[in-house]
């Protein structure tokens, strides 16, 4: 029988829908081939044959979604806390985010958040990495063998970051996208690309505009961030001058939710807000 069919015996709670919660004592969830077949107080006579797995008395939930996580931030965890977003970016995130040039650094550091994340209630993430290519394939590798179901982005920034961590061009940072997307093609089961201009100080017209055609020809989601201090929101006031809010010097690149010319929804997540 396939490792993805099972069956996990305990006291189950789950969600019908999104407002009721259920609890079921020694009750039977049904897993096959990957896919939760529902959960129920006798173990129906097609499942019969599956691997049953009893954990007694244990809680059985549903595993948590983590829709926003920086896996080089995570050896750093609550430092500069008494900083602004700003001044915390510069001071301590980008000078560490340069140290993952070095691929023995960055496989070292990525180890730490990768055994965590795989012992604790997250099943379901989208994750940050950096601007270095080789540092994100490492990440998605190690990702992959923890069985946690992922969303990684190459990080994107040609502007604003900084000696060390910030991409030459927006020609250069392309390539290097491209370049990332071509390699990890059909590499992973548990592990999926997703587009992540780092935020909108850190990305040019330019780049913007190109990440916008490789989402198309790529079908990729979106991920950044959004609104999440009143120092960047001034921020961007002042750079993009024609933009009516935050979040439309995204969508003015299609990069908000939606293609602006088909009307068709694009995979997007903003953090913060």
């Amino acid at each position: 029988m396939a490792k993805d069919s099972f069956i996990l015996k305990g006291c189950i709670a789950y969600s019908k829908d999104a407002n009721h919660i259920d609890t079921l004592e020694n009750g039977y969830l049904i897993c096959k081939d990957g896919k939760s077949k529902g959960v129920f107080s006798e173990i129906p006579r097609e499942y019969e044959n599956l691997t049953l797995r009893d954990y007694g008395n244990s809680i059985i939930v549903p595993g948590m979604t983590d829709l926003h996580l920086h896996a080089p931030q995570y050896t750093f965890r609550g430092i500069g806390m008494d900083l602004e977003l700003l001044d915390w970016l510069t001071t301590h995130t980008f000078p560490e985010e340069a140290r993952y040039a070095d691929l023995d650094y960055a496989k070292k550091a990525y180890s730490y958040f990768s055994y965590d994340l795989k012992r604790g209630f997250t099943t379901r993430a989208c994750v940050f990495a950096t601007l270095h290519t080789a540092a994100t394939i490492e990440l998605m590798d190690q990702l992959e063998d923890t069985g946690v179901i992922t969303y990684v982005g190459k990080v994107n920034m040609d502007r604003n970051g900084g000696e060390g961590l910030q991409e030459k061009d927006a020609e250069t940072s392309i390539a290097d996208t491209i370049d990332w997307l071509d390699r990890i093609q059909g590499r992973y089961k548990n592990t999926r690309p997703i587009l992540t201009p780092r935020f909108i100080p850190s990305c040019s017209d330019e780049l913007l505009t190109e990440l916008r055609e490789i989402q198309l020809a790529y079908k990729l989601p979106v991920q950044s961030h959004l609104s999440e201090n009143p120092g960047e929101v001034e921020w961007v006031k002042e750079i993009c001058p024609n933009s009516k809010f935050y979040g439309d010097a995204y969508d003015q690149y299609c990069l908000f939710g939606r293609d602006n010319e088909s009307n068709k929804t694009i995979k997007t997540v903003m953090a913060h807000c």
